[in-house]
């Protein structure tokens, strides 16, 4: 049975047997004997005493909480011994011996604000990855501008979950140096140095006397700001993941307008299937997912002023950032170059000027999608697919412009996006849209038609009648399903601006009239047969 003692080293508590301590307190006697004399002494022996803390911390768990006769044999074997190191050696001794015995292991990542522009992240990643700071800090603007602006979540998340080097044995570490005596010595004393001249040159008493100062009156204020600061970036961590479940869960995907199996549409219309759609909601995800869960956890320290840290947290979600981002761009750049070049086709029918000063327009009966207006569907209720061919109610417009000449004509645009122009226009080729011309009637089909071989690219059909001014365009039946122009049995006279009804007609006509006499305009509108007839007559009556 042996006696333990409880000490405290380094503000950790341990219980350690007898002989043990013994050895740990001749050994740590020896070490401050060296430094007898040096203003750096007190500073020096700290760190050390926080280095071999660390060290006896990572041979404690579950089943050993007591430190033994070999754990101090160990520390010292990795520590080094008292004698290694005089502090009155002269300077050509100190850097052999420090060339000599130091060695270099594996980085740990910290954030190095003594090298900072903001808040040292670039810095510590130049010591992690052995490289200078600024070329760091300038692959860090480029990748800012590459990604439009969001690689910044990427340095906010490294900010917020990455510690910075703050003991000496962290600052060791981050430069990948063993954290031995000599290395804690030299690392003491060269901040020791840059500390004096930064005092001498700014005044030691009156910086301390400013801190002094304004500490105590701002310390409450500080408080108050860090949890308000902390609930602001907490609600944003929530926001953004609240965010992305409903994206996920609630909506089915159905901004993309396409219902309940919109994810399944999505990706069988525009992506054949080839992964990219599952790439991109996978980076959408992760490039989302990652910084609020960061956000919310740097809310909660802030609110809670807590210490304890999560290792491997920040460096987690920061590689799951990154990697989220890349899959977007990567999916993103593959999925634009499927629409980087347009085409368009134009096919004109011109109508003979013997029919007369009216032309009736109906849209044949929907067989397909069964609506009865296209302004209350979504772009995937008006999407079917079949085995042989793609049904498509949008995108498709009529719309009418006014002209000069004296007869009416149609013209029908087929417009699509490609890889590249022959893509594009190949794909125009492959558009089948039906529409009859008969005397004065001009019947359109209410969809289109590609080939199930055609994914979607932007395929766009708009048909553009040209009425002389003057003229009319009585509107027949599902007239609603491609344009918005008019409403079923409404008849539209063209003048230079555009279609108007013949409300404005009267209108425009009852200012042209003298004061004593009233235009009164009769109109009837009459279905016979399917054929739409339209019947007016002007009167001018005069006032009494």
């Amino acid at each position: 049975m042996n006696k333990t003692i409880s000490i405290n080293l380094g503000g950790s508590v341990f219980n350690i047997e007898e002989d043990a301590f013994f050895t740990l307190r001749t050994y740590l006697e020896n070490i401050k004997a060296n430094f007898t004399g040096d203003p750096a002494g007190e500073e020096i022996m700290q760190d050390i005493e926080v280095r071999i803390a660390e060290l006896f911390n990572e041979r404690m768990n579950e089943r050993k909480n007591v430190v033994v006769r070999t754990d101090v044999d160990e520390v010292v074997s990795i520590m080094g011994q008292p004698e290694d190191y005089k502090v009155d050696a002269d300077d050509n001794a100190k850097n052999k011996s420090y060339s000599s015995n130091t060695r270099h292991k594996q980085r740990r990542l910290y954030r190095d604000e003594e090298d900072k522009v903001l808040s040292g992240v670039c810095a510590g990643l130049s010591h992690y990855f052995r490289i200078d700071p600024i070329v760091v800090r300038l692959l860090v603007v480029l990748i800012f501008f590459i990604s439009g602006g969001t690689a910044i979540l990427g340095y906010i998340l490294f900010w917020a979950l990455v510690p910075k080097a703050e003991t000496t044995a962290e600052k060791l570490q981050m430069r990948g140096e063993t954290v031995d005596i000599n290395n804690i010595t030299r690392m003491v004393n060269d901040e020791a140095k840059a500390s004096a001249e930064r005092i001498n040159k700014f005044g030691q008493k009156t910086a301390q006397q400013v801190r002094y100062a304004t500490s105590n009156a701002t310390s409450g204020i500080g408080r108050a700001l860090s949890i308000l600061f902390g609930f602001i970036i907490m609600m944003i961590g929530f926001g953004l993941l609240i965010g992305l479940l409903s994206m996920l869960i609630v909506s089915d995907f159905n901004f993309f307008g396409f219902g309940e199996n919109g994810f399944d549409t999505l990706n069988n219309l525009v992506f054949s299937n080839d992964g990219t759609l599952w790439m991109l909601a996978t980076g959408v995800v992760l490039a989302m997912g990652a910084p609020a869960v960061a956000l919310i956890y740097l809310g909660i320290k802030l609110i809670t002023a807590s210490a304890k840290k999560i290792k491997g947290l920040g460096l987690s979600l920061l590689s799951l950032f990154i990697i989220g981002v890349v899959l977007c761009l990567y999916g993103g750049i593959k999925t634009g170059k499927q629409f980087s070049c347009d085409a368009e086709i134009t096919t004109s029918a011109l109508i003979d000027s013997a029919i007369g000063d009216t032309l009736f327009v109906s849209v044949l009966p929907d067989t397909i999608f069964s609506r009865s207006s296209n302004r209350n569907n979504d772009f995937g209720d008006l999407t079917k697919i079949t085995e042989s061919s793609i049904y498509y109610g949008e995108p498709l417009n009529l719309h009418f412009e006014p002209t000069n000449d004296d007869s009416y004509k149609v013209q029908v645009r087929k417009s699509s996006q490609g890889r590249s122009n022959d893509e594009a226009r190949g794909l125009c080729k492959n558009i089948s849209y039906d529409y009859f011309i008969k005397n004065d009637s001009a019947t359109f089909a209410s969809f289109f038609t590609t080939p199930s071989t055609d994914k979607f690219r932007a395929q766009h059909i708009e048909v553009i009648i040209y009425v002389p001014v003057g003229k009319y365009i009585a509107l027949g039946s599902n007239i609603r399903q491609i344009s918005w122009a008019g409403d079923e049995g409404e008849v539209l006279r063209m003048d230079e601006h555009g279609a108007e009804t013949e409300h404005y007609i009267e209108h425009s006509l009852d200012e042209e009239t003298d004061s004593s006499s009233t235009i009164i305009e009769t109109k009837t509108v009459n279905f016979d047969d399917g054929e739409l007839t339209v019947k007016k007559e002007v009167k001018r009556k005069k006032r009494d």
